[in-house]
């Protein structure tokens, strides 16, 4: 065993003999890497090392101490610098010399100096970054001329095969046997060459004549010390870049580096078996070699190197390479220029190298902490965190600490699945993590956080590239050019199940597998960074949840046979939708099942960063789940160990104390978006479920009810019970049903609270309640893109009696919409009195609303109408309105609504009348006189204007029987006189009745309603008449009437609305078809012209016509007009369309009697017949082809003919 190692060693120092120096010949140098060929041990003086900042483009708008004295040594404190993407953020002094150079120079100086300093300060952080960079390469050495790889490659050989069949006893030999020269032959040619080689190391000819030497001199006393030291050449060994060589000899090196790589590995591995028997002279000898040969520095640097190289391939592949400031160590180095992946074998194998000397650094260790039992338990924990901090933030190898407490490690780990280190390399960084686990110590929480949050930003992007397949969009440039393996996944998966569990699961299987007894306090700050991470961890596992779904409708979609389904995608990393689903719910169930609170509660996270699905209908208050929250949904149902009463009690444990979860920006509660997603979970969850969790259902709601919630907080526990009710049969229980009950009253009334938070009281102590004079949110006027459930604009909407809240109208709204038909729900037929208390307390805060005709109430007026809308369709809660509404019936503002509350207001008008038997019998029989509220005159418009109201809210026919005492009423107001007011409510009257009674129950009423129309148009023509006599007698006296549009303004505003009203009337009469209006044809002639009478010149044209009685009020109307304004041809036409559709008028009201003339022209020449129409009158098309939709016009003016201007 002996003589092979001999030959191998000799082998392998023959092949180094090749001139082989550092990087310059300095030996002061502090870029040299020298050694002292007459101690044996080798300095580290001049020797830097890197970390984390070097795999990464420095920032140069951060702040580094600069030290303009000489670099630290290896032996004293390490330097620390600013690493912006490193785990553990050092704090530094800013410079203040722009604050001092303003205070002191002028506007133009200051600008000169500032620019000065700003170069001064990008030229120190370029020499900074090179700096970084170039200690990277520090540890290289560079060949003077090819060598032959393949000798080098069969030494190796032959070393690996010995270590593969007979390890132990080769290692225990190569331990034993010293470099005696006068021994052997063989050990005095290795002496030989290796005095050599350090000549040439220290920059003298590698043939020169060799200084006298005492044997002992040697560096390397024993062969397993030179076989180390040899290998760790081997792989820190490059050719130059001015030095002209093949691919073949590139290639050759790597493979070499990659061998001695491999032969430490069975190395070491063989050390590690030696280290467990815990034998403590050989533990000295194991640290006596890995100190003296300096192996896990060499290997942290040359991984570093190596990732380094990566990264500049990866940014020269992306046209960002980093500036070459002149000659630097790196651009000595000829690294090749091949893919990011040339780099990949040796990063592998130093993975596994580093794994090995973790573990044998852990019984190392184990030793060392023995012999430090002597000092206190206090000095020595505060002399290893000084140690730890100290450690973790330098760049350089710190001697004293092991590998896993290196800053150059920890940041590599942290860096090391990011992209532009190439994906081919995440599994065995995956593997060394997951390991490692039992041995990063106090590094475990700082190291395994950022590195989980860096795997679901891969799963991230792959579920991207994903989404985005069809327009063939690659993860980045990179991916693009490397190919990820199928299962790459699975592999995150794994690393993230393995480090999770591990950190997060007492007595999980790593755990119990690992001999390492971890800190507990170690294991509490990684439990508290992965518990941070969780929201990020959630939100991939939806991702990747969303991403099965598609996949697994895919192949169902696909199994109903060729062309179903369309867009299939072609990834190759969903594929395995089983096994994926798996590996996701052996992940979760764990981890719910011990930490479910932190689970829901990153849940709510993932929910509020998801966008919901925009109503349809801007009115509806409660969210729907966009597709992307259903699947957050789908994904915890899914979980075994969260069955649904176990949900429904983390959701109340989350919304009792909601966690304060860290955002982008700031951190937010996560109480409404628990609510949101407990309401979606409700809503799937099916009626056998509900009834078997009614009780923890009724706890989630009574207890969440009673904490401070924002309002959307109980517009969604409204909901969540709204959605149960409806879904849940009765209860048996007594209990559950008196609890349902009490919870239903709390809920109400906090989002009663919420609605009534727009109002004030009128005065001190009073309990009247009035709405404060400020703009309302309109529901239809919301911003599209406001989320009312937005966790960043609740922080403001909190119920204040200070400041009204923006709430108010969706609790109206909200409570329209469910009230009613939830309280018929929760209270039983012999139950339902019981809800009237609480139906009063709700519309003690929506009767101010309702009083309010102001316009900046119409949001709010509009809610509360619906809401006693909705209410006043149960006859059981007339006791809560009765008497407010019958008052709000009387208000003279009462007709001061919007159009849409019109429909809302009949509804309540006809439940008002139909409850109470003698209801309208009462209203009909109002005598004016009582109606002190209006006016002496307009009680009696207002009066009837209401009556018409009330006729017009019931249905068809619903008043017939009560037709004769509308007929009494109407023959009263007719007998006792009338102003032009009571006229104009007269004729809407009429016109209310030709909608609500059918033509057969009309009868005795035609000749009542014909003879006021005729009335109505002979007083217009009167009015003609005597406006032509005065304009007369203005023009004999000498004065001038005003005119508009040479019109003469004579008419008051009651007698021309009195006018309008009559012709609308007469428009509705015509509009109706003819045979649902059968009587009024017999009287259609005297209104509007049926033949052509001036244009007959047949037989007996003397006699036709002769009678001016006989001739229909439009004709007169128009003859007077033209007498009285010459050609009406072109005037007042409200519209240039050829063809119209009846009804005609839609004008609430005119302020000139001009604006009916097209009225009358149309009237006067569209029902002589075919053949007389005039080409300059537009035609009307009788009877209407659409009668339902004529019916439905009709409706809708009339109802827009109650409404009165509001107030502003």
């Amino acid at each position: 065993r002996r003589s092979n190692s001999d030959e191998a060693s000799a082998h392998l120092e023959q092949e180094r003999n090749r001139p082989y120096v550092a990087e310059e010949e300095n030996e002061d140098s502090e870029h040299t890497e020298s050694a002292d060929t007459s101690g044996g041990q080798v300095s580290t003086e001049n020797t830097s090392s890197a970390s984390a900042p070097y795999l990464q483009r420095p920032d140069y708008n951060s702040s580094v101490e600069e030290d303009n004295g000489s670099q630290q040594e290896g032996g004293g404190n390490p330097r620390e610098v600013f690493r912006p993407n490193g785990p553990v953020p050092s704090m530094y002094r800013t410079d203040s010399e722009r604050t001092q150079v303003s205070e002191s120079l002028s506007s133009d100086e200051e600008d000169m100096e500032l620019q000065a300093i700003a170069r001064s300060r990008l030229l120190k952080h370029q020499r900074e970054k090179r700096e970084m960079i170039d200690s990277l390469f520090k540890h290289v050495l560079l060949y003077l001329q090819p060598y032959d790889s393949t000798r080098v490659l069969y030494a190796f050989s032959v070393l690996e095969t010995v270590l593969k069949t007979n390890s132990r006893d080769f290692v225990e030999a190569v331990s034993t046997t010293s470099m005696d020269t006068s021994s052997t032959a063989h050990l005095n040619l290795i002496y030989n060459l290796l005095a050599r080689h350090q000549e040439a190391l220290v920059g003298h000819s590698f043939y020169g004549r060799l200084q006298a030497q005492s044997p002992i001199s040697c560096p390397h006393s024993l062969l397993i010390e030179l076989l180390t030291y040899l290998c760790l050449n081997f792989l820190r060994s490059y050719y130059p870049c001015y030095l002209s060589i093949g691919h073949r000899d590139l290639l050759g090196n790597r493979e070499v580096q990659v061998k001695s790589v491999e032969v430490l590995i069975r190395l070491m591995s063989q050390l590690v078996m030696v280290a467990k028997a815990q034998d403590g002279r050989r533990l000295d000898f194991i640290k006596k070699l890995l100190s003296s040969c300096r192996v896990q520095q060499y290997v942290l640097l040359s991984l570093s190197a190596s990732m380094y190289v990566n990264q500049k391939s990866a940014l020269v592949d992306k046209g960002e390479d980093s500036m070459e400031y002149g000659l630097s160590e790196e651009s000595l180095i000829n690294f090749g220029q091949d893919q990011i992946w040339s780099e990949h074998p040796l990063q592998i194998e130093l993975l596994k190298l580093l794994q090995v000397l973790i573990v044998l650094e852990s019984h190392l260790q184990g030793n060392a902490a023995e012999e430090q039992e002597a000092s206190s338990p206090l000095a020595k924990e505060w002399q290893t965190a000084v140690h730890f901090q100290q450690s973790i933030k330098a760049m350089q190898y710190v001697q004293t600490q092991p590998i896993t407490l290196q800053g150059m490690f920890v940041s590599a780990v942290v860096q090391a699945l990011q992209p532009q280190y190439g994906y081919g390399m995440h599994p065995p960084w995956v593997g060394l993590l997951t390991s490692s686990l039992p041995y990063l110590g106090r590094s475990l929480g700082m190291t395994v956080a950022p590195f989980i949050a860096q795997i679901c930003k891969n799963l991230d992007e792959l579920v991207k590239q994903y989404e985005h397949e069809a327009v063939k969009t690659a993860l980045n440039l990179s991916s693009k050019r490397e190919n990820i393996a199928p299962d790459y996944p699975l592999t995150l998966l794994e690393g993230l199940t393995a480090i999770t569990h591990f950190c997060l699961l007492e007595n999980s299987s790593a755990q119990r597998k690992s001999s390492v007894i971890t800190d507990p306090a170690d294991f509490r700050n990684a439990r508290n960074a992965i518990v941070e991470e969780l929201p990020r961890i959630m939100s991939t596992m939806a991702l990747l949840w969303g991403v099965i779904r598609k996949e697994e409708l895919q192949k169902m979609t696909s199994n109903l046979g060729p062309g179903v389904c369309k867009n299939t995608s072609t990834s190759v990393y969903f594929k395995s939708t089983k096994i994926l689903k798996q590996k996701m719910l052996d992940f979760l169930n764990p981890v719910t099942a011990q930490y479910g609170v932190q689970v829901m509660a990153s849940v709510a996270a993932v929910w509020n960063s998801r966008k919901s699905r925009k109503s349809h209908s801007k009115t509806k208050i409660l969210p729907v789940a966009s597709e992307s929250r259903l699947t957050i949904v789908e994904l915890v149902k899914e979980l075994s160990t969260l069955k649904t009463d176990t949900i429904l009690q983390l959701v109340k444990e989350v919304v009792k104390k909601p966690h304060q979860i860290k955002g982008d920006q700031k951190s937010t509660l996560v109480d409404i978006p628990m609510l949101q997603f407990s309401f979606a979970f409700v809503q799937g969850v099916s009626a056998q479920t509900l009834q078997n969790t009614v009780i923890p259902l009724i706890s989630l709601l009574k207890e969440s009810v009673q904490l401070n919630l924002a309002p959307p907080g109980y517009f969604l526990l409204l909901g969540i019970l709204n959605d149960v009710v409806n879904r849940l049969p009765n209860l048996d229980n007594k209990k559950d049903q008196r609890d349902l009950q009490e919870v239903t009253q709390k809920i109400l009334e906090a989002v009663g609270n919420v609605a009534g938070s727009s109002l004030e009281q009128t005065s001190w102590l009073s309990r009247n309640l009035e709405v404060k004079a400020q703009p309302q949110v309109s529901l239809e006027e919301e911003d599209p893109d406001m989320d009312l459930y937005d966790c960043a604009a609740q922080a403001s909407a909190m119920v204040s009696s200070s400041v009204p809240s923006v709430y108010s109208v969706q609790a109206l709204t909200l409570l329209a919409e469910v009230l009613a038909p939830l309280l018929d729900m929760v209270y039983r037929s012999d139950e339902k009195e019981k809800a009237v208390p609480l139906i009063s307390r709700l519309m003690y805060y929506v009767f101010p609303y309702l009083k309010n005709h102001s316009a900046y109430n119409v949001p709010s007026f509009r809610a509360s109408a619906q809401l006693l809308s909705s209410l006043s369709g149960y006859a059981y809660t007339k006791r809560a309105w009765k008497k407010e509404a019958s008052e709000l019936f009387m208000d003279p503002l009462f007709f001061q609504m919007d159009t849409t509350c019109v429909s809302h207001w009949k509804s309540i008008v006809d439940h008002l009348l139909t409850h109470e038997k003698t209801m309208f019998k009462d209203l009909m029989s109002m005598q004016s006189s009582s109606l002190k509220l209006f006016p002496n005159y307009e009680q009696k418009a207002m009066l009837l204007k209401r009556q018409a109201f009330a006729i017009f809210s019931g249905e068809l026919d619903q008043y017939h029987l009560y037709l004769p005492l509308i007929q009494e009423r109407l023959t009263e107001n007719l007998r006792l006189g009338q102003t032009p007011s009571v006229a104009a409510q007269m004729f809407l009257t009429f016109r209310v009745l030709l909608l609500r009674i059918s033509p057969q129950h009309l009868t005795s009423l035609w000749p009542i309603m014909v003879t006021e129309l005729i009335q109505a148009f002979d007083q217009l023509e009167e009015c003609l008449i005597e406006e032509e006599m005065t304009k007369r007698l203005s023009k004999s006296s000498g004065t001038q009437a005003v005119e508009v549009n040479g019109c003469t303004l004579t008419f008051p505003q009651t007698e021309l609305d009195f006018f309008l009203s009559a012709c609308k009337f007469l428009d509705t009469a015509l509009s109706f078809p003819p045979d649902r209006m059968p009587l009024f044809q017999m009287y259609r002639w005297a209104f509007v012209p049926e033949v052509d009478a001036d244009g007959y010149s047949g037989p007996g044209n003397s006699l036709v016509e002769v009678d001016q009685e006989c001739k229909p009020r439009i004709v007169r109307i128009m003859e007077r007009l033209h007498k009285r304004y010459g050609d009406l041809n072109g005037v007042s036409e409200g519209s240039h369309v050829k063809h119209l559709e009846f009804p005609l008028l839609t004008l609430p009201t005119i302020s000139n009697i001009m604006q009916l003339v097209s009225f009358f022209k149309i009237l006067s020449c569209n029902f002589k017949g075919p053949g007389t129409r005039s080409m300059s009158v537009p035609t009307v098309e009788y009877p209407a082809p659409n009668s339902e939709a004529v019916m439905r016009k009709l409706e809708h003016n009339i109802e827009c003919e109650f409404l009165e201007n509001m107030d502003s």
